[in-house]
C-alpha cells in the first residue's frame, strides 16, 4: 500500500477522532494524539525530514515550545518539580504532529472534511452526555469526564470551530446545529467563563471581519442563537436562574468594595491580586510553587487574604495570565506572547491577507482560549493543553500549506 496514502489517512483520521471523542470519553482524544505524536516523531526520523524550512516554521515551533521554556528555571529552583512542564509538555510534543502533517499534507480539502465531521459528531456528543448527566442523574453543573468548568471551554470551544466551518463548507446546516448542540452544553456546566465568552468571542469575529468583508449575517446568526439559549434556560432552569441571581450579587458585592463577600469572583479577585504582588515579589522569573504557598501565608497573616486562599495549592492563581506571572515573572509574559498572542496575530493576519476560512477559525479558536485563561489556567489541564497543542499544529500545518500555494 502506498505509504503516502497511508500516512495521509491516518492524519485525517486524527482529524476527525480528536473532537469527536473530546468530551465524551475519558481521555480517548489524548491517546489519540499521544499516538500520532509517536507515528509523526518516527516519520520524521525514519525520513530525515528538516524541522525548519523558513521564518514561518521558526515561529510554529516558537509558538508550541515556549511555554515549556519559560519553565525550566523553575524546575531546576525548585529541585526537580516536573509538575511546571504539565502543560507546556504536551504543546511541545505537537511540534512532530505539525511537521508530519505539513510534510504529507497535499490537499487540504479532505483533512478540513474529516474536521468538520469530528466536530459535528463530537458537539452532538457533548450534548448527549450533558443532557444525560442534567436530566436523568440530577446533575446541578454537567461534567462529562471532566471539572465541570473544562467541559464548558471545551464545549465553548467546539461550538465556536463549529461555527466558523459553516461559514463555507458543504456541511453548512450540520456545522450550525453542531454550534447550538456545544452552546446548549455549555450552558449545562453553568461555567460563567465559557457562557459569557461566547458573546465576546462574536465579537471578536465581527471585528476581525470589519476589515476584511464584514457579513452582519454572520454576527447576527450567532447572537441570535447565543441570546435564544440564554433566554430559554433563563426561564426554564431554575439552576440557571440562581447561576445568574448569584452573579449579580457577587458583581454588586464587587462594585460596593465588599470583596470578601463574593465568594466565587472576589475569591478569583484576591487570587489575582495575590499572584499579582507574587509577580512584583520576583518580577523576572517569578516565585517557586512553595515560595508562593509561604507569600501567601504572609498575605493571610496581614490579613489581605482569607483563610479560604490559604488551602488553594502551590497558590493557584485561577487565571493563565496572573498564574504565569506569579510563577515565571517577565519570562511568563513572553510565554503568554508565544503560546496565545502570536499564534492569534499569525491566524489573525492571514484572515485578513487571504480572507481563508481556516485562518478565521484557527484565529476564533486561540482567541477563546486567551478569554477562558483570564479566568482559569487552563493549558496546564491534561486534556485541554493536548487539545490547543494539537489543533494549534494542525491551523499551522493548513496554513503552511496554503502559504505555498500563493
Amino acid at each position: 500500500m502506498n505509504l503516502n496514502y497511508i500516512n495521509r489517512t491516518l492524519s485525517v483520521a486524527a482529524l476527525f477522532l480528536v473532537p469527536f471523542l473530546l468530551l465524551w470519553t475519558k481521555n480517548f482524544s489524548v491517546i489519540i494524539i499521544a499516538l500520532l505524536i509517536a507515528y509523526s516523531i518516527f516519520f520524521i526520523i525514519k525520513d530525515n525530514i528538516s524541522l525548519v524550512y523558513d521564518t514561518f516554521d521558526c515561529l510554529v515551533i516558537t509558538c508550541l515550545s515556549i511555554y515549556f521554556v519559560v519553565n525550566i528555571p523553575n524546575v531546576f529552583i525548585d529541585t526537580g518539580e516536573f509538575r511546571y512542564f504539565q502543560g507546556g509538555i504536551r504543546l511541545l510534543l505537537c511540534i512532530p504532529i505539525y511537521i508530519f502533517i505539513r510534510e504529507t499534507l497535499a490537499d487540504n480539502c479532505f483533512h478540513i472534511k474529516a474536521l468538520s465531521l469530528g466536530i459535528i459528531a463530537g458537539s452532538f456528543c457533548s450534548l448527549l452526555i450533558a443532557i444525560y448527566q442534567y436530566f436523568f442523574l440530577g446533575y446541578t453543573r454537567v461534567d462529562g469526564w471532566l471539572y465541570s468548568i473544562n467541559f464548558g471551554y471545551l464545549s465553548c470551544s467546539l461550538a465556536f470551530l463549529a461555527i466558523c466551518l459553516s461559514f463555507d463548507s458543504e456541511y453548512k446546516q450540520y456545522l450550525r446545529l453542531a454550534f447550538i448542540a456545544a452552546c446548549i452544553s455549555t450552558f449545562l456546566t453553568l461555567t460563567r467563563g465559557a457562557i459569557f465568552a461566547i458573546p465576546i468571542i462574536t465579537s471578536f469575529i465581527a471585528l476581525l471581519n470589519w476589515t476584511t468583508n464584514f457579513n452582519f449575517k454572520k454576527v447576527l446568526l450567532i447572537s441570535i442563537s447565543f441570546l435564544m439559549i440564554f433566554l430559554i434556560f433563563f426561564f426554564t432552569s431554575n439552576n440557571f436562574q440562581k447561576r445568574i441571581n448569584f452573579t449579580i450579587e457577587e458583581f454588586s458585592s464587587i462594585t460596593s468594595g465588599n470583596i470578601h463577600d463574593s465568594v466565587s469572583s472576589g475569591g478569583r479577585i484576591m487570587l489575582w491580586e495575590s499572584a499579582l504582588k507574587a509577580f512584583l515579589k520576583s518580577p523576572f522569573i517569578g516565585l517557586t510553587y512553595p515560595e508562593r504557598e509561604t507569600f501567601n501565608q504572609k498575605l493571610f497573616e496581614r490579613g489581605e487574604i482569607t483563610n479560604w486562599h490559604l488551602g488553594i495549592k502551590r497558590g493557584h492563581a485561577h487565571s493563565q495570565y496572573f498564574e504565569m506571572l506569579a510563577s515565571n515573572g517577565l519570562l511568563g509574559i513572553i510565554g503568554l506572547i508565544g503560546m496565545l498572542f502570536l499564534p492569534l496575530t499569525m491566524f489573525s493576519y492571514y484572515y485578513i491577507k487571504t480572507n481563508n476560512i481556516i485562518s478565521l477559525t484557527a484565529a476564533t479558536f486561540v482567541a477563546g482560549f486567551s478569554i477562558f485563561g483570564i479566568t482559569e489556567v487552563l493549558l496546564q489541564a491534561n486534556l485541554i493543553s493536548a487539545f490547543y497543542g494539537f489543533m494549534l499544529a494542525t491551523f499551522f500545518a493548513f496554513i503552511k500549506h496554503e502559504r505555498q500555494s500563493y
